[in-house]
């Protein structure tokens, strides 16, 4: 099983998203990428060449991805963003120059002068050879029964450049990092028949109009983030909105509250036929933070 992590990080008002998974024992690569938005600011590659040659363990392979994953993690939680940026920028430019000593010598060019050519008209011509006449002798006619044989279609996955090309997210197991929440922030409500609503301060999130989500149309998202029971507006709040799916990668939009509390997102929402998929509705204020999912049937 293919794996990989996400994790959300707020630093200096800027929410990152942090990917990292493994492309498969076919590349031996764990990959991790920084997003801010839809950029990738940053980027990691390790290989496990030594893991496969010494005898594949899929636990010592998943303990090297989390590992991984929790440097790139930490890192950003420790403001070294530019760190990120200067080592994927070391990483690109080494693996370029590996690319250019490998090529073979270039030939000198020629110098040709393009000559206009008509077009020419191909046909495909069919020769029909006319069947031979039946002997004038009797012939017994015998029906054949053909055997029936079973057809395997085989087909050969194109591999391309793995170094260069952003990761696809084919059978990937997504694993979110656990939120624990310490005890003094858990309320459990007992019933509340005949009794006044308790009060809190607590943030909100809350998702106006249509709520229902197809893959593959082009919707608005309404969001309203609020605090309390008397649902005071929360503006300049952090919002996330993330689309998960099995058949397809995430797709993430950033935006943020205005005065009113309010904010408005389009997407397109990636098509699919096949598999489950859900929407996420993350927002962050005062180092607080509250989810909400809605799920998007297949298109």
């Amino acid at each position: 099983m293919i794996s990989g992590f996400n994790t959300d990080i707020e630093f200096d008002g800027v929410v990152y998203h942090v990917q990292t998974e493994d492309k498969g024992v076919s590349t031996r690569k764990i990959i991790s990428l920084v997003y801010d938005g839809g950029t990738i600011l940053a980027s990691k590659r390790t290989t496990y060449d030594d893991l496969v040659e010494a005898g594949f363990d899929e636990s010592v392979l998943a303990g090297r991805v989390q590992k991984q994953h929790g440097l790139i993690c930490a890192a950003i939680r420790a403001g070294r963003i530019n760190d990120l940026k200067e080592m994927t920028s070391k990483a690109s430019a080494a693996a370029r120059a590996a690319l250019h000593e490998a090529a073979p010598a270039a030939e000198p060019a020629l110098v040709t002068t393009a000559v206009p050519v008509a077009q020419v008209e191909t046909q495909k011509v069919i020769s029909i050879i006319p069947p031979e006449p039946p002997p004038t002798a009797y012939v017994r006619s015998v029906e054949i029964e053909m055997p029936s044989i079973p057809i395997t279609v085989v087909t050969e996955e194109f591999t391309a450049d793995e170094f260069f090309d952003l990761p696809m997210f084919e059978d990937v197991e997504i694993i979110d990092e656990l939120d624990i929440l310490p005890a003094e922030a858990v309320e459990v409500v007992s019933e509340l028949s005949g009794k006044e609503r308790p009060s809190n301060t607590k943030l909100g999130i809350e998702l106006l109009g249509d709520t229902k989500f197809k893959g593959g149309d082009r919707v608005t998202v309404n969001i309203m983030i609020c605090r309390g029971t008397d649902r005071k507006v929360v503006p300049e709040a952090q919002i996330m909105v993330k689309v998960l799916g099995s058949s397809f990668r995430p797709v993430i939009f950033h935006a943020k509250s205005d005065n009113n509390g309010l904010a408005k997102v389009h997407l397109q929402l990636p098509h699919f036929t096949a598999g489950r998929a859900a929407m996420l509705l993350r927002a962050i204020h005062g180092g607080e933070e509250i989810e909400l999912r809605r799920i998007v049937t297949p298109g």
